[in-house]
């Protein structure tokens, strides 16, 4: 009998690949390691959130501390290079004299004086001192030898001034913007009180100091200062057009001057108030320039602080 075909899916039976078998485990095998992978991701996402929270809750002493630089009045009341007017001064104990001279008046003239530190002109013209010591240099040695009285007046164009100064021992050595360091007389405004007073200088702020000179060589001077926005006080700008004269006396020295008000960039006015110190300077040290003391009319007086000043009136 003829033997029947061979059926060769038949004759595979129990050989062919499991390939059924092996797909459903490469799924299993891939499925997990999604399972695994999407785990690690959750893991990796609940770790970085508990993070961000600690941080986030960190106090704010963590963060680093934040420098304030030291403000421009500080830096020239500190550094005083040769451009700046003296060094801010300290209330120091001394002498007091009537709250009243804090408040000074001018009188208003019909003619002008002649300006020659000659005061005969000034009779019965209201007079303030300088009695109130501000400052003294490290080693003073004590020594009050140094008075000064004021007279003021005024007229459309200028304020003049007039000074008695009893000083036992002159000594002026300085010139320009140095004669501070030297025996002289200097005036603080404020020209703008109207505007309110503020505890900082600014550019409606002046300083005005007057130089009888040596009376052996140098003759009297004047030099203007001005206060700037960052609240310093530098050379002003243009100059000045004060006239100074001095006369040497026993007792010391006189000296008068007449201020343009334009150098104070003002329009004067019967009751006009502006901020005013009165200041006498005095170096008692031959051969030297040197500021060693200050007086003021006004008690807590210093320069970087229109506040500390008095008041002039324009009678």
């Amino acid at each position: 009998m003829q033997k029947p075909p061979s059926n060769m899916d038949d004759d595979w039976a129990g050989l062919e690949p499991e390939s059924a078998r092996t797909g459903s485990r490469t799924v299993l095998t891939a499925g997990i390691g999604i399972v695994v992978l999407f785990g690690l991701v959750l893991c990796g996402v609940a770790v970085y959130f508990v993070w961000n929270q600690l941080v986030g809750d960190a106090p704010d002493a963590e963060a680093p501390a934040i420098v304030v630089p030291t403000s421009a009045v500080a830096e020239t009341a500190a550094t005083s290079p040769p451009n700046i007017a003296p060094t801010s001064t300290l209330p120091i104990a001394g002498p007091t004299v009537p709250a009243s001279d804090s408040a000074v008046t001018a009188v208003r003239l019909t003619a002008p004086p002649t300006i020659d530190g000659s005061l005969g002109e000034w009779t019965g013209v209201a007079a303030v001192s300088s009695g109130n010591r501000v400052y003294s240099v490290a080693g003073w040695d004590g020594t009050a030898d140094c008075t000064a009285v004021w007279q003021l007046a005024w007229d459309e164009a200028t304020l003049y001034v007039a000074v008695r100064v009893t000083d036992d021992t002159h000594v002026q050595n300085a010139s320009g913007n140095l004669i501070y360091r030297g025996d002289s007389v200097d005036m603080q405004f404020d020209t703008n009180r109207q505007g309110g007073v503020s505890s900082s200088l600014g550019p409606d702020n002046f300083q005005i100091t007057l130089s009888p000179g040596s009376f052996a060589g140098s003759g009297p001077a004047a030099f203007r200062y001005q206060g700037t926005d960052s609240g310093g006080i530098l050379d002003a700008p243009g100059g000045h057009r004060v006239i100074v004269a001095a006369q040497q006396t026993s007792t010391g020295y006189t000296l008068e001057a007449a201020i343009p008000w334009t150098d104070l960039n003002l329009t004067p006015s019967p009751g006009l108030t502006i901020g005013l110190s009165l200041n006498a300077n005095d170096n008692d040290t031959v051969g030297t320039a040197v500021q060693e003391v200050m007086l003021s009319n006004n008690p807590n007086r210093t320069l970087t602080d229109p506040t500390t000043w008095g008041t002039l009136t324009l009678q």
